[in-house]
This record gives C-alpha cells, structure tokens and sequence, in this order.
C-alpha cells in the first residue's frame, strides 16, 4: 500500500508526504515548504525528521524547492532526486551536489518500490511526471504540466494508476476577467504555464479509460482564478462518476491521509 498526504499545494508552496507500507522509506514530492513546517508535520504523525529518505523534485522553482532547505539540508538525511536537466539549477539553489542524485527516465529505490518518469513543458526547464510504484499499487503526480500532449497522455495510461494528483490551476473564465498582467496571463496559458481545470479533467478522463482510479487529488488551484466550488461543479456536471474520489489540494491545510490499496483487495 502506499500512503499520502498533500501538505501544501499552490504558488506559497508545494509539498506531500507518502509512506509506502511495509518500507522504511518516508518519500517528499517536492520540498517548496520551510524545513520548520516540514518537520512539524513529520512530528504531528509521530515521525523525525531522519524519517524522511527521499525527496523528488518535480523542478527547482522556489515554490517547490524552498531556500531555506539550502542550510537545513545538513541536518536532514534524504536524497534529492532531480532530473539531469535540473541538478544545475538546484546546485544553484544552494543543494550540494552530493545530496542531489540525477536521473533521466527513473528511479530504483529498491526490489519493491520503482518510479518511472516522463517530462512535460513548465516554463525554461520543464517538469517531472511521476510514476510511483510500490509492489502491485501505483501513484501518478503530475503537476506545473503546460500542456499534457498525446505522448504523455499515452505514459499515464499505460501504468494503470491506482490514484492519480495532477494540477488544476486556473479556471479560464476567471483568468481571462482577473486583473493579472496580460503577459501573466498568457504565460499561464500559453502552452508552457499551467492546466485549467478542464484541461486537467481531460487528463483525467483519458487515464481512466485503463484506470480505477482510489483517490483523484487535484494541485496547485490558483487562489486568485480558481475556487474549489467552480471545480466541484465542473466535476460534478462532465465526470460524475469520479466527482467523489476528488479532493482539492489547498496550500493552507493539510489534505489528511490517502491509502492506495492493491487492486486485488479492493476488488474484494
């Protein structure tokens, strides 16, 4: 089983914590909160912060790699896992090279938990998609993603994601009426930014079609053009069926824990 829980997701600050049952291994995917926030949500679950093992980075922005872990690192044990793209970037941030371990397509943790990868367009550098595997149950966390094109949407369903969190940033009526700079706007909509909330449905939608899917946690809602009511509605109007399983990230509160169980036993 895999165990996880969105600490923080949105521009203050990107983090979640997972747990892969049986293991040792306590896992971040992404590092955008303080170290001091980190550590007292370790110890809210009677955990250390030697807990931690492994931190995959989905890019270097700040919002996912805060600048205090640049001195807080040497007290903390784990291995920062970082696309070959991106080391430079985070040795930049202030992470010793040493801690940093690259990788192109994936990771092997150990004999029971694999994760595989893909890149998608986010910005300069891009950002890593995750497929994390533990023993029979499978996490997909895809987030930052620009676009989402028929080669990536092929890599989700070809893995047969038990739970799945990707973004869903902006709803488009809302973005088009803020008062965000026109070359903001653009940004996050031109292809290389963020997902709207339809964009992330259709995802979703099509990694259903191979998917049975446990939990379906949506990312990095943007606070100014997007709100958990508007998501809802959408859900609940295109994607009934799912609308139950959706939980809404926030980057104020804790998402409290998700259990991803072998297929087998759920079937049963």
């Amino acid at each position: 089983m895999i165990e996880f829980e969105v600490l923080s997701s949105g521009s203050s600050g990107n983090a979640a914590l997972l747990h892969f049952r049986g293991s040792n291994r306590h896992v971040l995917v992404d590092a955008g909160i303080s170290p001091r926030r980190t550590r007292l949500a370790m110890e809210s679950r009677g955990q250390s912060l030697r807990d931690v093992t492994d931190v995959f980075l989905t890019h270097g922005d700040s919002d996912h790699l805060h600048a205090g872990w640049k001195n807080a690192i040497v007290s903390w044990a784990f291995t920062v896992h970082a696309h070959e793209s991106h080391v430079q970037r985070i040795v930049h941030a202030g992470i010793p090279r040493e801690r940093i371990s690259p990788f192109r397509d994936g990771i092997e943790l150990d004999e029971s938990t694999s994760v595989t990868t893909a890149m998608a367009p986010h910005d300069t550098h891009g950002t890593v998609v995750y497929v994390i595997r533990h023993e029979t149950t499978t996490l997909g966390w895809a987030t930052d993603l620009g676009r989402v094109d028929a080669k990536l949407k092929s890599f989700l369903r070809s893995h047969q994601l038990d739970a799945f969190a990707i973004e869903s940033n902006y709803d488009r009526t809302m973005q088009l009426a803020s008062d965000r700079p026109r070359f903001l706007i653009e940004r996050i909509m031109g292809g290389a930014g963020h997902l709207s909330n339809r964009e992330a449905m259709d995802v979703v939608l099509d990694v259903a079609t191979s998917s049975d899917l446990q939990h379906l946690v949506l990312l990095h809602r943007s606070e100014q053009c997007n709100c958990p009511s508007v998501i809802r509605a959408l859900w609940a109007q295109h994607a009934p069926d799912l609308h139950d399983r959706v939980i809404v990230a926030s980057q104020r509160e804790e998402s409290g824990v998700m259990t991803v169980r072998p297929r087998d036993i759920v079937a049963r």
